[in-house]
């Protein structure tokens, strides 16, 4: 027994040296030590307010629904909890009106106390049962746990950008414009659930997943999205119409399930998996370049959606894969210029794997159909 643990000890020892250099390695944030304009400790704001300068919120701030909270351009708000407080971060809850007018050359900053925020500072902004015309126009919101919450609410954001948050936004059963901004930094963009939602323009970069949907009505256009880890967008039993965004360099392009609308005049490339895969969805896929991605361009699991339009090459696995059993429409589509006894090599199904479905391709383009896109 002495011997055992007379060995153990120099393994003890260096695994709590270990620890106490990791801590030590660990250096002290730094606290911004801005005086502020104006400061507030779990308030409920009962009148119209205007905010400027710099503003601290320790602990919780509620808009009453009778008030008006407007932040002039250039204004930081800054959170924190407040010490001594039951019930985790601060936050500020607008059950009223919120109209944060920053404008191209003063933004209006929310964030935490800390110089360079990281996500979880904060819990973030959250609107509640609010149907007034709320607006948040060229803002950034950074270090929250989730950036902008809106439930059951009316909301538009133009030029909103979310970073370093855990969740970007988060919208449920409410009705949001999104005119661009975006999220970069962040574990989830935006998750949108059960609402009305029209995105325009916006950036999703960086992201561990740009945006995930489920139950939403989505019009998405002029949007990018690039650089997400695991995907760019997943959407589950939503109603879409996605046009003229890019899907690049993601590890999905986009993940559809039990979907239906279209997708058309988008650029889905060099993502690392597949480009684009649909399960269970009844979409039209038109007039979209699809190529250079690591796996299937198009991989689908049954006969619902339908492709015609599009412009296939150079993906790494099949141009197109389909993995279930009923057959698929792809006609009218281009296959990259590859020669005629080439195509079939390009697209796996029933004609390689019996318990697959075929895949009818001809006839086909004889040059690409999205040039210039």
């Amino acid at each position: 027994m002495k011997v055992i643990i007379c060995r153990l000890l120099p393994v003890v020892f260096i695994l709590g040296l270990l620890n106490v250099v990791a801590v030590a390695a660990t250096p002290p944030r730094t606290v911004a030590t801005r005086t502020p304009t104006v400061s507030y400790r779990n308030q409920v704001l009962t009148e119209d307010v205007t905010w400027r300068g710099e503003v601290l919120v320790e602990g919780g701030v509620t808009i009453a629904p009778q008030s008006t909270l407007t932040i002039d351009p250039g204004t930081v708000v800054r959170f924190r909890p407040a010490e001594g407080s039951e019930g985790g971060g601060a936050s500020l809850l607008v059950r009223g009106r919120i109209l944060a007018n920053g404008s191209m050359e003063r933004p209006i900053l929310f964030t935490s106390t800390f110089e360079g925020a990281s996500a979880g500072d904060w819990d973030g902004i959250v609107l509640l049962a609010t149907e007034k015309k709320n607006l948040l126009e060229h803002c950034r919101v950074e270090g929250a746990v989730t950036g902008c919450q809106v439930l059951f609410s009316s909301l538009t954001l133009k030029h909103v950008r979310f970073t370093a948050c855990r969740i970007g936004a988060e919208v449920k059963d409410s009705s949001v414009v999104i005119i661009g901004g975006g999220a970069s930094e962040c574990t989830t963009g935006m998750v949108l659930k059960g609402s009305e939602i029209d995105l325009r323009e916006a950036a999703f970069n960086g992201n561990r997943r740009g945006v995930v949907t489920a139950g939403t009505s989505l019009f998405l256009s002029g949007s990018t999205f690039a650089g997400n880890g695991e995907a760019g967008l997943v959407a589950d039993d939503c109603r879409l119409r996605i046009s003229g965004c890019s899907f690049a360099g993601n590890g999905v392009g986009l993940r559809l399930t039990s979907c239906e609308g279209g997708i058309a005049a988008s650029r889905i490339e060099k993502n690392t998996g597949d480009g684009l895969s649909l399960d269970r969805s009844r979409l039209k896929v038109s007039g979209n370049d699809i190529s250079r991605n690591g796996r299937a361009g198009l991989r689908v699991a049954d006969g619902g959606s339908v492709a015609w339009g599009n412009s296939f090459s150079a993906n790494g696995e099949y141009d197109l894969s389909n993995d279930g059993s009923d057959d698929f429409t792809a006609l009218g589509n281009w296959w990259g210029g590859v020669p005629a006894t080439g195509v079939g090599k390009r697209i796996f199904g029933g004609h390689q794997d019996g318990s697959r479905g075929k895949v009818r391709y001809s006839p086909y383009l004889s040059e690409s159909a999205t040039t210039g896109l």
